[in-house]
């Protein structure tokens, strides 16, 4: 990752006229100004990249590459509202970075108000060069004729394509541990983080008005299902969605995953903008076992002499965050003959509930017939469906039938 040596830049519009404004405390690279002409002014920019300007501590955080930024590209869009029709509304100006401040000019402009985008690029060329944009800002100016009109600044913000995220903790499942902050960091096309307002120029440069971003912010989804696994919760600055999805507009917005228990298969975390590649973290508890409530066998008999109803027995499995009344999901189950068994299980017993119903309680009840089938055993495999590695999804109770046959007799005696 690039580091940034400027977590509070400003990008100024020092003054307009026939140039001036503040002077670079280092030489910028010789920059082509056009003269003006007619009523035509050309403004001075002035910006400060590897540096903080003596103002800018008082400001909100602002966003320029500090290491990356090789050109600036400045152009005016309109004047009074009208779209602007001078020859060349563009300016590309090369840079290098650190300078705290330089000074380039824009294009040649009317006063009255002015609205200019201001575009930062990680090549040199500007707009007409091959660079990914870095940042990106479009902002009102009123320029009056004569004056020397300074103070004039215009906050850039940052363009999202990458994130990194990170923070995903796996808590143990049954369990409700403290809400786990993410740390989510959106970064620019040079893989700089980007500190400040979160600003887009996939449809057009973020216009500032009403201090107001007209950029787009970056979105956190997860894709839960159950209020009792794992939702999202908006921090401060940012913005409740719902409860799987927050918004994030600026670098000091939190994100925190709360967990209420819920035994889960991965949940996808997925950080969005538009115009950016999207990054994913995976979310999963640490599962439990599976644990029988008593031994691991159900024993049925039935009279063979007299038939009728068999005994019946019970088995109960529980699983943190799986079982009980709060999480209340359900085993599934099958029912198959142990080796050398051949006698259809169904004819042995009948288990209740259905597969996939009932929470963890079940029962084996002996059939009732005239005819009792072969004794023997089967082998009752419930499954909890969860496919975290290293978790042993299924638990197994043995179902035996035994079937009894006692005979009498008496001897006569003389």
């Amino acid at each position: 990752m690039r580091k940034i040596l400027s977590l509070a830049a400003v990008l100024a519009l020092a003054a307009c006229g026939g140039g001036g404004g503040s002077a670079p405390t280092s030489p910028p690279p010789p920059q082509q100004t056009t003269a003006p002409t007619g009523n035509l002014v050309t403004p001075q920019f002035t910006l400060f990249i590897g540096g903080k300007s003596g103002s800018s501590a008082s400001k909100s955080p602002q966003y320029i590459n500090g290491t990356s930024t090789l050109s600036v590209s400045i152009t005016l869009v309109s004047n009074n509202g009208t779209p602007t029709t001078v020859t060349n509304p563009t300016v590309n100006s090369n840079v290098t970075p650190p300078c705290t401040p330089c000074t380039v000019p824009g294009p040649p402009s009317p006063p009255g108000t002015d609205r200019y985008t201001v575009t930062s690029y990680d090549a040199v060329g500007g707009a007409g060069g091959t660079g990914h944009v870095l940042s990106t800002a479009t902002k009102d100016f009123t320029i009056t004729a004569g004056s020397d009109n300074t103070g004039l600044t215009i906050t850039l913000f940052g363009v999202v394509k990458t994130f990194s995220i990170s923070g995903v903790t796996s808590p143990n499942a049954g369990t409700t541990p403290a809400d786990a902050t993410l740390t989510v960091n959106a970064l620019d096309a040079a893989g700089g983080t980007i500190t400040g307002t979160y600003g887009d120029n996939s449809t057009g440069a973020g216009y500032i008005g009403n201090l107001a971003l007209n950029g787009t912010p970056v979105t956190v989804t997860i894709n839960e299902t159950n209020a009792l696994g794992a939702t999202l919760v908006a921090g401060p600055g940012a913005t409740q969605n719902s409860t799987t999805s927050v918004t994030l507009h600026n670098n000091t917005d939190t994100v925190n995953v709360h967990y209420a228990g819920l035994a889960e298969n991965v949940k996808t975390i997925t950080v969005s903008a538009t115009g950016a590649t999207n990054n994913t973290a995976n979310f999963q508890p640490t599962l439990q076992a599976i644990s029988p409530a008593s031994g691991t066998e159900i024993d049925l008999y039935v009279d063979s002499t007299t038939g009728g109803t068999g005994s019946s027995g019970g088995q109960t499995f529980t699983e943190a965050g799986f079982t009980g009344a709060t999480y209340a999901q359900s085993f599934t189950w099958t029912f198959n003959p142990t080796a050398t068994f051949t006698t259809p299980c169904s004819q042995i017993a009948t288990m209740t509930p259905a597969s996939g119903t009932g929470g963890g309680v079940f029962t084996a009840t002996a059939p009732a017939a005239a005819t009792p089938p072969a004794a023997g055993s089967c082998d009752f495999v419930i499954n909890d469906g969860l496919t975290q590695g290293g978790h042993v999804s299924t638990a197994t109770t043995v179902v035996t039938y035994t079937t009894s046959s006692v005979g009498a007799s008496s001897k006569h005696r003389k």
